[in-house]
């Protein structure tokens, strides 16, 4: 389960939306797959506020890397392939 460094540099908003990135590019999460709910988030991360997820969600959303449909939940978009 990932976890939070309080010592890291990174804001928790910032690990939350690398720990995400890092499943997108390896594949756990792939195109058209909707990303854990805010509320799965809030249980993987004890401790971590909901604006706190919704502040890295919105990282990877200005990344381009997943979109948020209303109602229905926020998609991992599909990836150019590295150079």
């Amino acid at each position: 389960m990932p976890e939070i460094d309080r010592t890291s540099r990174l804001y928790p908003f910032e690990q939350i939306a690398a720990w995400l990135e890092d499943r997108i590019r390896r594949g756990d999460l792939k195109p058209g797959m909707p990303i854990p709910s805010e509320t799965t988030l809030q249980q993987a991360f004890p401790g971590v506020a909901r604006t706190t997820i919704r502040r890295a969600v919105r990282l990877l959303r200005d990344r381009g890397l997943v979109e948020t449909l209303p109602r229905r939940g926020t998609y991992v978009l599909p990836q150019d392939p590295p150079d």
